[in-house]
Formats: C-alpha cells, structure tokens, sequence
C-alpha cells in the first residue's frame, strides 16, 4: 500500500497535467481501503525524501480536517495515527515536514477536544515533561512541538493558559538561571506564547504570570540582539508586539524598562539594522498607544534623541531619493521617519515639538550634512500632526529655515529641504499660501536653473523631483493668488515640457501643470489651447516605453483641466477625450496605473458631459466594477516556497459544503492596483455626483459592489468608499428614491457606526464622521429609518467624546496612565473630538425636534461638563468647539430650545466673557440661536443677555467676535423688538456694521433691517442711510450667505428708494461706483 502512494504523490507532484488527473483518481479510490491513512502516515515518519514526506501530511490534514472523515476512521486506527504522528512530530528535523506535521496534529486536537481524555492533555504531558529537562535535545524537542502546535491550533489551548504560562515562566527563569537566554528552548517558548497572547487577554493568573517574567523576556531580547541571528531576535521580538497588541495593560508598569531596553538597542550601531528598524518601529508604537505615560515618565525626549540619531544615518545614494516615502522600511532613516511621522500624528504637538527644536537647531548649524538633512526631515514629517501647532507659532520660522536649506550647497539636504517645503504646502492651508511672495520666486529660479542645466547637456538634478514636488503641493492651494505669478510660471513649465528634455522632466512639468490649473481655474484659459497642444502629442493609443509615464500624467493633467476651467470651455474636447478613454479600455496595455488615469479623467469629463454620460455607461461600467471588486491590489504573501500547501492547486476532493480552513492570511498590498481601485471608487462618486438619472440604472450595483470593500486593509480605500457610497446615498436622495435612500441607510448606517468603533485610523474615522454629517444635512429625515440607527450615531458621539473608540487608544489603569489630561492629546485626536461634537447638531437635522431633544437631553451635561474641565485646564480649542457646537443645536432643536433655556443661558453667558476670542466668537452666535428658539421663554432674560452683550462690545477687539455679537443682537430684535431699548442699541449696532470677517451673520443682521422697517420704522429711520450703505455694501461685495437673503436685501432697497427718494439718492450719488452698481440691481 505504501509504495502505491508513494507512487500517487510522485504523479501529484509532477508537471503532468493529465498524470496529476489520473493521480488524483488513483488516490480517491486509494482512500477507498482502510489501510491508506495510517500508510499516510507511516510515509511521513519515514526517511523518504521531504517533499514526499510533506506532501503526505497535507494530504492526512486534508482528508481528515473534516470531524466526520475522522470519525469515520475506527479507534484503533485513530489510536495508531495519533502516535506515529506525535513521534514524527518530536524527530522530525524538516522544517516544512515539521509544520505540515503540526497542521494535522491541530486538526487531530480540535476533533478529539470534547473527548473526556483528550488527546492535547496527553500531548501537554509530553511537552511540560520534556522543556524543563537538564538534556537541551529533550528540551528543545518538547519546546519545538509547543511552538508548533500553538501555531496550528493557538485556540485549543484557551483551558490550559494557566500551566501553560507557569510552564513559560519556568523555561525563562531556568534558563536566567543557566546563565544562556539564547537557547532554542527559550526561542520556541517565545514563539508559541507570541501566538497564544490573544487568549492570555482576560485570563488573570495567567497576564500576572506573563507580567512577572518580562524582565526575563526583555533580557532574552536583549542576548539575541547581541547574538546577531536577525530572524531569531524577530521571532522573539514577536512576543513583544503581540502584548502590545492584545494585552497592552501589562506594560503599563513596564513602559520605562521596556522603553529603555529599546532605547539602547536603537542607539548601539553594532546591532544589525534589520533589528534596529523593527524595535525603533515598536517604539513608535509604544508612544502611540502609550502616550500619557511616556509623558509622564519624561521618556518622549530620550525617544526623540535616539529617533534623531538614527535619522543622521548613513544611507546609499540609491536609497537617499526614497527613504522618506519608501514603503520598505529595511534602512534606519527610513524607519525612523516614519516613527516619527506616526508619532506626530499621534501626540501632541505642545509635547513634541519644543524637544524637538532643541535637536534641530544645533544640528541645522553643523557642518556634516547629513545632520542638517535629518533636521529638515524632521520638519517634514511633523508637518501633517502638527498642522495647527505650527502654522500658529512657528510657521513664518521654520519657512526661512527651509528657504535656505533649499540654497544649501549639499545636494542631500537641498532635496530634504525641497520635500519639506512640499510637506507644508500640502498640509499647512491656508495659512502657508500667504507667504507667496516669498516662496514662488525660490521656485522659479530653481525652473529657470534647471532649464538652462538642461540646456546645456547637464544631467538632471538629484533635487529635481523634490523641487516639482515643492511647486506643485505649494502652487495648488494658491486659488487666486496665484493670477499674478501666471506668466512667469508658465513660461517657465512650457520649456520644461520641450520635446528636447528627458520624459521624466516632461512628466514632471505636465504634473506641476495640472497644480497650476486647480489653483487658477479660468484664470487659467490664456494657456489652454497651448497646453491641449501639448497633450495632444501623448494622448494616443499606441507609445513607446520610456514616454508611458509621460502619457499618465497628460492623461491626469486633461482631466484637471477638464474639472476646472468650466463646461463651455472644455465641451469641444468632450467627445474625443472620451472616444481615447474607451479605446484605452478597449485595446490599450493591460496597466493599472493606465486605467486609473482613464477612470480620472472619465469622471472629470462626467462634470462637462453630465445626463450625456448615459450612451457612455453600458461600455464602462463593468470594467470599472471589476477594478473596484479585482484581488488584484492583494495578493498572497508566503515566506518560502517550503511551506506552500503543495494540494493548493489539486482540487483532491470537492464533496460537501464544509469549508476549508486554507485560506491564506498574509497577503501583500500591490500599489498599482491599489490606486486603481480607489480612483475606480471615486470615479463612480464623480458620476453619481454629476450624472444625475443617467447614473440611476447603475445605483443598485455600484452600491453593492463599493460596499464589498468599505473595510478593506489599506485606509485610502476604506476612505474612498465610504465616501462614494455617501454620495451614491445623496444621489438616491436627489432622484427621489426614497425607497432607495431607506435601504441603503439600513445597511450604512451600522457600518458605519462599526467603522467609527472600530477602526483604528483616525483619517478614516474622521471622515465617517464628515460623510454621515452631509449626509444628514443633505438628505435629512430620510437618512435616519429608525429610531435604532439614531441610537447607534449618538452613541458613538457620546463615546468619541469621552475617549471609548479604537483610534482614540484610550486605556485606563497602570501606572501614569488611564488619566485624561486633554493636553496629551495630538491634533488628530483634537479633530475626532470636533467631528464629534459637530455631527450632534447634523444628527438633529435627520431627527424631528422632539427626537433630537431626547438625545440632547441625553447629553447636554456632558457638553457642560468638558467645557468646565476645558477651562480648567486653559483648552480654548476645546471651548470653541463645544460652545460651536451646542449652538448649532438650537436650530435642531426648534421650539423644543425652551426646555434647555435655564440650563445654556448661565453656560453661554460665561462663555461670552472666555479669554479665547474663538469661544467668545461661539457663545455669542450661540446666545443669539438660544433667543431665536427660546422665544417668549427667553424675554424675561433680555436686560441680562443685552447688559451682557453691550459690555462686551465695548472691549471685544476680534473682528469675527464683533461679527457675531452684530448677529445676537440682530437675532434679539428679530426675535422681539420690543424688548430691545433701539434708542440706545441701534447707535451702537449700525456703528458696528458692515461686518468685517464672519459674513454668515449678515443673513441674521438684513433680517433685523426688515423687522425694524415693518415694526419700529420710527426708531430706525435715523439709520436709514446708514443701513441703506451696509445692505448695498454687502451686496456688491456679495458677501450674503444665502439666495432668500439676498432677494430679500435686493428687494429692501428697492423699498426704500420707494419710500425715502432723498435718503436712497445721497447714498447711491456718494459714488460713481456705487451708482453704477444699483443701477444694476
């Protein structure tokens, strides 16, 4: 029976398709006799060859994974394979037969558990007997099979995680006392208790055995890194990272000495770097989910001052290009970077930064380059967590700094100084577009060197791709403040584009174009035709390999233009970019990077060609599908071919519905196909937006399928889905498919609400948030079916605001932690709290008033409370955003407002007098809203909230504040003018107007003009020119918020010039200008 098998997996093995046909029938009916499986098995504990001996095990592990072939197979037999394959298991020197061998062993110990003797406590005998024997052969083996066994089966040893972590403890503290933490004992125990942490969660006794041993843990960690073996320190280190990851309380008391041990192996060179970039990436982790002690334990500044160190590191000059955005993180800049990248984003930047400036500053001064570099990469990492930080204290600074690392004489630190400008333009806005003046003329002198480098015959600058980068992220933001820079820019970008120069000059000049399109719009259309010109010579079907990427980019840069410069300008263009987007589909290279440029400019050219989009949609759709549902972006990732399931490929029996366990679990993300995914997802978004009915018949399905990949690994493609389906939502909405719009919230909504849970990004979290506001606000009732979905929103509002989400890593207990001193947190964890607190009000506008009162209700004295602890602990941000947020519930609220009056009236009165001119801002608007709603509850309250408001103008010296105390008043009078002393109020009020930043309120103010003219003309016609001038003023400068108010403010002077000829005559004579604009009105 033996060599009949044997002869079976010599036929499966080969590369004979119809000898593996006539193999795999052989071996069905081979399973026919009795005796096969334990031939099976007698082939794997034989010296025959590996890959036989492998191939033998996966095919016991598949014939009887399944309990019923097992139980199928009589107990003596079973009895015989379970010891002939525990025997195999402890000799077996293989490693691929070893876990092939352990795979079928865990299998055998799943099907035997509910067993009164089962078959894993005799193994567990066997394995506690041998890892502490004195013989280091016996130890090994007994330590080898655990760690192979918690691999293939980690859950069958939930019962026994008790003895299993005093067994753990007993091999660590044996072998500290052995004097040789090194041992292959001590290698497999950690291994195996690596894949058993997640069940360690939980279990008390056994967290507590664990946490007595990791000063053993570290030390072992500590001799492999000395050791110098990479893979065996990893796969110790593993331990480590899974505490970090399932049972993080138990370093809360080890921070420091877990810390400190990182610290030293980061800093010692002599440790191979493949080990110092995975600890300096663990460190990074530390300080995300352990902030508040690392804060107070006074770590952060040793960790920054290592991080620096390992940023000064040495890096090949193939390397040196890369190494801030490289996704291989297998050199130390690179790794520490991104650490540092993650932990600006991450912690907060009153923390961070100041210990960080005092590493950058001297090194900005020393003559070693590679010190200066680091310095400049550090300002470009920072930049995206610490936004606000630095645009409010050190933004002007730090971009002198950058000036002149640009004009430094070292082409590396040039190129870090460029990527660092390139940072702050793309994470700095708006603030950083207001030193324009200083910055594009750097630039374009760098264009004009590069051209007549090029020229000349020069190569191509090692800071050229950083310089375009630098230019584009700067240029794109500019808006209108880039018209008077146009000619000279673009003078200089068409040399750039000269057929003489290098494609990837060409490329990198048609990308900066694209920038400059998005920021002047139809400012833009001078250059128009020259740039189609341009285009045009790529746009085509067929291309030569070195100008492929050049093509991408025209193909981007005509979708730009196509989104900006208007549908009238552009309508010409519409048919033939169309017509070589099919035939790219159609008959063009099967690329990704190509497709995801076709489906950008698809859906640019959906906002040109709207409803016209229908005869399109039947030759795309499926292709856009496939690229939104294709694998293609994940693919399976196996370490060896060793340990590759040889059946994977043989379907060896099809014969019920029970499902494989073989699925695999690594898999590694594709970046090309990852981008065409998403920009698949958006292009679906784009027509749903711009399509209107044609895109109906498309719904049901784009929906479906976008929904398949709304958790997907990679965050950008979780954001890009989550919001096209939110735009598929609103799509439904504006159709008027209710039914629609009720089924899809049904499924969103608690996704949703997981995703806002559960995810761990931040961003992603975030923009849940964003989509559903818009959603509410958009679609309103309909977007909330049930009274359980507005639950479930409300109670993640509730949670974000006390800390209780994945992505906040809030983690009570421990030492120095579990405390919540608002002043650790990073700008990200800011933002969650004010997506947070801002979604409230937008929930209300989903809800009926009286709805959205129970839950106001619910949670008004969490409001009051964080706005107490906030002035405690001087968080003026946090005020703003409370008082802001509170006010825009009023609206929501309607006449329901009355219930919270006594309450808000005291909470929005001290906010008028915070030292925060934001919150003041805030709580004034809010005051307003409060009276708007409250009506007749609030007239009692008047002389207070008046007196209030009148002294705080008198000293209140921030335009925005001033706006909106403008706008509380506006709202008292047109709330009850009666109420209001005009004889002393109007003088004041008409001095303050028109208003200077917050042009919202005008609405509220030309609404006051209106009441006053019907209810109390007496008292106003003083004012009448006055008020005649501002309602003029802010029509010309069109600096009213809303349609209504402005036909309404139109329709007010027309009134006028009706009723008071004269008045209406001085102030429309006062200036030609004026004049001549109402005439036009």
């Amino acid at each position: 029976m033996e060599n009949a098998l044997v002869e079976i997996i010599g036929g499966l093995l080969c590369n004979d398709n119809d000898k593996i046909r006539q193999s795999t029938s052989a071996l069905t009916k081979a399973y026919e006799n009795t005796e096969a499986l334990i031939s099976l098995a007698r082939i794997v504990a034989s010296p025959m060859e590996t890959q036989v001996r492998q191939f033998a095990a996966v095919l016991l592990n598949k014939r009887l994974s399944k309990l019923r072939h097992w139980q199928l197979v009589p107990a003596d037999q079973q009895e015989v394979i379970k010891q002939i394959m525990l025997q195999a298991l402890v000799v077996e020197k293989e490693r691929a037969v070893k876990n092939a061998i352990a795979q079928f062993v865990g299998s055998l110990v799943r099907h035997e558990k509910d067993r009164k003797d089962s078959w894993l406590d005799e193994l567990l005998k066997f394995i506690y007997e041998r890892v502490n024997m004195a013989d280091p052969k016996e130890s090994e083996q007994g330590s080898s099979i655990f760690a192979t066994l918690t691999d293939s089966a980690p859950d069958q040893f939930v019962t026994h995680m008790d003895a299993i972590s005093m067994m753990f403890a007993s091999v660590m503290l044996n072998a500290e006392a052995a004097g040789d933490m090194t041992t292959p004992t001590v290698s497999n125990m950690l291994a195996g208790m690596n894949y058993l942490m997640p069940f360690v969660c939980g279990n008390s006794a056994a967290e507590q055995t664990v946490l007595k041993v990791m000063p053993q843990v570290l030390k072992s960690l500590h001799a492999f890194a000395h050791k110098g073996v990479v893979q065996e320190f990893l796969t110790a280190f593993d331990l480590l990272d899974c505490t970090a990851e399932y049972t993080p309380h138990l370093l809360n008391n080890n921070v420091r000495p877990v810390l400190e041990f990182c610290l030293e192996l980061v800093n010692n060179k002599q440790i191979d770097d493949a080990i110092r970039v995975q600890v300096i990436i663990f460190i990074g982790r530390i300080a995300r989910i352990k902030k508040k002690i690392v804060n107070k334990q006074k770590l952060l500044e040793p960790i920054l001052s290592v991080m620096f160190e390992m940023m000064c590191s040495e890096v090949s000059s193939d390397e040196d290009e890369d190494f801030f955005a490289s996704d291989g993180t297998n050199n130390p800049v690179t790794a520490a970077t991104q650490t540092l990248d993650m932990m600006a984003l991450n912690m907060s930047p009153e923390k961070l930064i100041p210990p960080l400036l005092q590493l950058m500053e001297p090194a900005l001064q020393n003559p070693d380059p590679i010190r200066r570099r680091a310095s400049f990469l550090c300002m470009a990492v920072i930049a995206e967590g610490c936004s606000e930080s630095i645009m409010q204290k050190y933004l002007e600074v730090m971009l002198n700094i950058i000036k002149g690392g640009i004009a430094d004489q070292a082409p590396i630190v040039r190129n870090a100084a460029f990527f660092a400008l390139g940072q702050f333009s793309e994470h700095l806005q708006p603030e950083i577009s207001n030193f324009a003046p200083q910055i594009l003329p750097v630039l374009f002198d760098y264009l004009q060197q590069l051209d007549i480098e090029l020229k000349m015959g020069a190569p191509e600058p090692k800071h050229m791709d950083r310089m375009f980068y630098a230019l584009e992220t700067f240029v794109e933001n500019l808006e209108g403040k880039i018209t008077p820079h146009l000619v000279k820019l673009m003078e200089r970008l068409f040399h750039a584009v000269d057929l003489r120069n290098a494609p990837r000059v060409r490329e990198l000049a048609l990308s900066a174009i694209s920038a400059v399109v998005t920021a002047a719009k139809e400012d833009f259309m001078p250059y128009f035709n020259p740039t189609i010109n341009i285009l045009e010579g790529y746009l085509v079907l067929e291309i030569s390999a070195d100008l492929e990427q050049v093509r991408i980019q025209a193909i981007d840069t005509l979708a730009a233009i196509a989104r900006v410069v208007g549908q009238k300008n552009f309508i010409p263009l519409a048919n033939d970019s169309m017509t070589f987007c099919l035939s790219v589909l159609d008959k063009g290279a099967d690329e990704p990077d190509l497709r995801r440029a076709v489906y950008n400019l698809m859906g640019a050219l959906s906002s040109v060609a709207n409803e016209n989009m229908a005869s399109v949609f039947p030759k795309i759709m499926d292709r856009i599908v496939e690229s939104v549902i294709s694998s293609e972006d994940m693919t399976p990732s196996l370490p060896d071919n060793e340990d590759r399931d040889p059946t994977q490929d043989i379907d060896l029996e099809d014969t019920d519905d029970e499902d494989d366990d073989s699925e695999v679990d690594a898999f590694r993300v594709e970046n090309d196909y990852l981008i065409e995914k998403e920009e698949a997802i958006l292009a679906l978004k784009e027509f749903a937006n711009n399509t209107g009915a044609a895109f109906a018949p498309y719904l049901q399905s784009a929906f479906e399928n976008v929904y398949k990949v709304v958790e997907h690994p990679q965050d950008t493609i979780r954001r890009a889905a989550v919001e096209t389906i939110g735009e598929f939502v609103k799509a439904l909405h504006k159709i008027n498919d209710a039914g629609g719009v009720t089924r899809a919230c049904q499924i969103i909504i608690p996704k949703f609400a997981h995703m806002i849970r559960n995810d761990e990004e931040a961003s992603v979290v975030i923009l849940v948030l964003d989509v559903l506001g818009e959603l509410f606000s958009d679609v309103r009732i309909p977007a909330l079916p049930s009274q359980e979905l507005a639950e479930l929103i409300f109670c993640c509002i509730r949670d974000l605001l006390t800390n209780k989400m994945a992505c906040q890593f809030n983690e009570a207990g421990g030492a120095g932690g579990g405390d919540e001193d608002d002043d650790d947190e990073s700008e990200f964890d800011d933002a969650l709290i004010e997506n947070a607190a801002n979604l409230l009000p937008l929930l209300g506008k989903a809800l009926e008033p009286q709805a959205f009162s129970l839950y106001f209700g619910r949670i008004y004295h969490l409001f009051a409370q964080r706005l107490a602890k906030a002035r405690k602990q001087d968080a003026s941000d946090y005020r703003s955003i409370l008082y802001g947020a509170l006010s825009d519930c009023f609206q929501s609220l309607g006449a329901c407002t009355v219930t919270y009056f006594d309450s808000m009236c005291p909470l929005f009165i001290t906010g008028i007098n915070d030292p925060s001119g934001k919150t003041r801002q805030n709580a004034y608007y809010g005051m307003g809203e409060l009276v708007l709603y409250s009506e007749e509850k609030s007239f009692e309250s008047y002389p207070l909230i008046l007196q209030a408001l009148s002294d705080a103008i008198v000293k209140e010296k921030n335009p925005a504040a001033l706006d909106n105390i403008c706008g509380a008043v506006a709202r008292l009078i047109v709330t009850n003018p009666e109420l209001v002393p005009l004889g002393h109020v109007l003088p004041v009020f008409v001095s303050h107007l028109p208003l200077r930043e917050d042009f919202e309120e005008n609405s509220a103010v030309q609404k006051a003009f209106r009441i006053l003219y019907l209810k109390a003309r007496p008292s106003l016609e003083p004012y009448i020119e006055q008020i005649l001038a501002v309602t003029i003023h802010v029509l010309y400068k069109k600096e009213i918020p809303d349609t209504e108010a402005t036909e309404h403010a139109v329709a007010f002077i027309k009134e006028i010039r009706q009723q008071y000829p004269d008045k209406f005559n001085n102030v429309s004579n006062s200036s030609a200008e004026v004049f001549q604009f109402v005439q036009t009105l």
